[in-house]
């Protein structure tokens, strides 16, 4: 008989491999064998990626949307164990747990958009996701939207991103995220920053993002996107 593993260590195995910095296909991986392994074990997972939301894939972006649209509450029986998630997750509800919907869990969504060498397939996924978003009123409790770009010049994608005018007026933090991967070119992220120019425009403004991240890129894409959010704060 394989040993129990106590559910408090349990939470913090999901947890913190849920947040580490995967490649799309391991964070892929998670998502389809982490439910597998058994009933605590799933609705921990749940708990936390309902949360927490990764879109690893316009697949998963389009199964997450219609989750929000359509997902009723589902009434958890075994007490015990949900009462214990219900305390750790949701500390202010009073009542017996209730798995909360996708479209009332979700507080932040972290998107990464990598640069194949000849597109951003991701930047049009972001799109996307932000339009539904705003069409549908979906997501009210969503605060914080991550944009993670991986292999990509500071001011090719995020200044044209034409989604972003979608952002839903919910959104307060908006975190963007430059880094480069081995497979790109050695003088790459130096060549970023040298080419940075002050831009006349940008297709987008986000005035109710009140507090702004942003790690990885130079000065001139820090003011920009604070011209883009004028009333956000940079926060570290």
């Amino acid at each position: 008989m394989a040993p129990i593993v106590p559910l408090e260590l349990q939470m913090q195995i999901v947890l913190t491999a849920w947040h580490m910095p995967l490649s799309s296909k391991e964070r892929i991986t998670i998502m389809q064998s982490f439910p597998l392994v058994n009933s605590s074990w799933a609705d921990i997972f749940d708990c936390i990626s309902s949360r927490d939301v990764y879109i690893p894939s316009s697949a998963c972006c389009e199964d997450f949307i219609r989750r929000l649209r359509s997902s009723p509450p589902i009434l958890v029986p075994r007490k015990s164990l949900m009462t214990r998630l219900r305390r750790h997750f949701y500390p202010s509800t009073k009542v017996f747990f209730q798995r909360r919907p996708a479209n009332d869990a979700c507080r932040s969504i972290t998107i990464q958009i990598v640069n194949d060498g000849m597109r951003l397939p991701m930047g049009g996924v972001l799109d996307d996701l932000l339009e539904s978003l705003d069409a549908f009123s979906l997501a009210p409790s969503l605060r914080r939207l991550s944009i993670e770009y991986i292999d990509t010049a500071f001011d090719d994608d995020i200044f044209d991103r034409v989604g972003l005018a979608a952002l839903p007026e919910q959104v307060e933090h908006l975190d963007v995220r430059f880094s480069f991967s081995s497979a790109a070119p050695g003088s790459f992220p130096e060549s970023s920053t040298k080419r940075q120019e002050r831009r006349r425009f940008c297709k987008w403004v986000a005035p109710s993002v009140r507090r702004l991240s942003v790690i990885g890129a130079g000065e001139v894409t820090i003011k920009e996107l604070l011209v883009c959010c004028p009333n956000a704060v940079i926060i570290e």
